[in-house]
C-alpha cells in the first residue's frame, strides 16, 4: 500500500510554486536588461542606470523565494551519513527536530525582514542610485521570508503531531530522501519535461 501524499505538502507546494515561476519571470526580465546593457556598452558606450542595484535587489529577493520553494519541495541538503544507520525511532526525533530548527531559522528571519522594512518605511529610505523607495524591493523579499517561516513552521507541526501521535510515516514524510527516492523524482521530472514538449511539438 503507497503511503498518501503529504498534506500539508499539497497546500504549500502549489503555492510556493506559483510565486517561484512568477518571480523566475521577473529575473527572465532582468537577465535580458543585463544582456543588452552588456552589449550596448560593448558596441555603443551606453550604460542603463542603476542596474546593477536591481541586480541587488533580484539576488536578495530571489534568495527569500528560492528557499520557501526549496523547503516546500524538500530539496534542502540534509547530510544523512549516520541518521539512516540509526534506529527509526531516534531518526523520528531527529527528524522532528531538524524540521523545528528550520522553523526557528525561518521565523527568525522573517521577523528580522519585517523589522528592516519597518524601518525603512519609517526614515522613508530609498535607494542610492534609482532613488526608488526601498520598500518596495523589501516587501517582496519579506513576503519570500514570511512564506519560508510560514511553510517551516507548517511542517515542524505537523512532524511534531506525528511523534506525538506515533504515525509512523513521519521518516518517510520528513527524513531525507534516499537514493532511489531522488533518482525516481528526477525521473519524473524528466518524463514530465518530455510530456510537455511532445504536447507542444504536436500543437505546433
Amino acid at each position: 500500500m503507497s503511503l498518501p501524499a503529504n498534506p500539508i505538502s499539497r497546500v504549500v507546494e502549489p503555492i510556493a510554486r506559483v510565486v517561484a515561476i512568477l518571480f523566475g519571470y521577473a529575473i527572465l526580465i532582468y537577465s535580458v536588461a543585463l544582456s543588452f546593457e552588456i552589449v550596448a556598452r560593448k558596441l555603443f558606450n551606453i550604460s542603463i542606470k542603476g542596474l546593477d542595484e536591481v541586480g541587488g535587489f533580484v539576488l536578495a529577493i530571489s534568495a527569500a523565494i528560492g528557499a520557501s520553494y526549496t523547503m516546500a519541495m524538500k530539496a534542502h541538503t540534509r547530510v544523512d551519513v549516520f541518521l539512516v544507520r540509526m534506529p527509526r525511532e531516534v531518526q523520528r526525533v531527529l527528524n522532528t527536530l531538524a524540521l523545528i530548527s528550520m522553523s526557528a531559522f525561518a521565523l527568525f528571519a522573517a521577523w528580522r525582514g519585517i523589522s528592516v522594512l519597518q524601518d525603512t518605511i519609517e526614515f522613508q529610505s530609498s535607494s542610492p542610485n534609482l532613488q526608488q523607495p526601498l520598500w518596495v524591493p523589501q516587501l517582496a523579499w519579506v513576503v519570500g521570508l514570511v512564506l519560508f517561516g510560514v511553510i517551516a513552521t507548517a511542517y515542524a507541526i505537523h512532524a511534531l503531531w506525528l511523534l506525538a501521535t506515533g504515525r509512523a510515516e513521519l521518516n518517510a514524510y520528513y527524513g531525507p530522501l534516499s537514493v532511489k527516492e531522488e533518482l525516481d523524482s528526477e525521473l519524473e521530472a524528466l518524463k514530465s519535461r518530455s510530456g510537455s514538449t511532445t504536447t507542444g511539438d504536436r500543437n505546433g
